[in-house]
């Protein structure tokens, strides 16, 4: 198991400093990821995640999640959670789905998501990365991730026929369309990521430890639906 990869059994979400990133598996083939984060106002831990179009939650975390408590000083890891009160005070559940980068998504400011002609919405993944990069503290390298493959473009056009069923507006649809092909960052990869004991992930200790994170769900049988 990778040094930083925990089940809630192995160490409960209560021994989350400030942040924590939380994986699971949704359906064969598909993860899910978020963000742990401490309220040092009452000292609960709650997860932040993107469910999918304007379906931003800011939940009680569920033990069929591993979490990675990622190499990151305790002053950078609270400037992190503090992020992710900020985003859900501002935004509420209207975050969109889409597969925008996630650099330079929220107001420095206000926390509000900075909806524009290049930035239409992010996955769960994203979302994730684009929090650790508003706090300054980028969790991957983005410049080390490959193009969009076959798999990524075929989980992408599934994706906006999902948008399509649940009641997303056609104009949203046909902006997220526009970026079928964009980088993708899978949830087991941003996992990874978070696991790796040098910050900023390349891709490759990324993926390799995305193996390890996806071993950790498979033996624990841990899955979420």
């Amino acid at each position: 198991m990778p040094g930083r990869v925990y089940t809630a059994q192995e160490r409960g979400f209560e021994t989350v400093g400030h942040v924590g990133v939380a994986v699971t598996t949704v359906e064969e083939g598909q993860q899910h990821v978020g963000l742990l984060h401490r309220d040092e106002s009452n000292q609960e831990v709650a997860m932040l995640h993107l469910a999918f179009h304007c379906r931003l939650r800011n939940d009680q975390p569920e033990p069929t999640y591993a979490w990675v408590d990622p190499a990151v000083h305790s002053a950078r890891a609270r400037q992190v959670a503090a992020v992710c009160r900020k985003v859900w005070r501002s935004n509420g559940e209207q975050i969109p789905f889409a597969f925008s980068a996630p650099s330079d998504c929220f107001d420095g400011e206000t926390g509000a998501f900075l909806l524009g002609p290049t930035r239409i919405g992010l996955t769960c993944a994203s979302f994730v990365l684009a929090i650790f990069h508003a706090a300054g503290l980028p969790l991957v390298d983005y410049g080390t991730w490959p193009a969009a493959g076959e798999r990524d473009v075929a989980w992408q056009l599934h994706a906006i026929s999902m948008l399509r069923e649940h009641g997303a507006s056609e104009e949203h649809v046909r902006a997220v369309e526009a970026e079928v092909g964009a980088v993708r960052y899978r949830p087991e990869q941003v996992a990874g990521g978070a696991a790796c004991d040098a910050l900023p992930a390349s891709f490759d200790d990324a993926e390799r430890l995305a193996g390890e994170v996806m071993q950790v769900l498979s033996t624990n049988g841990l899955r979420t639906g």
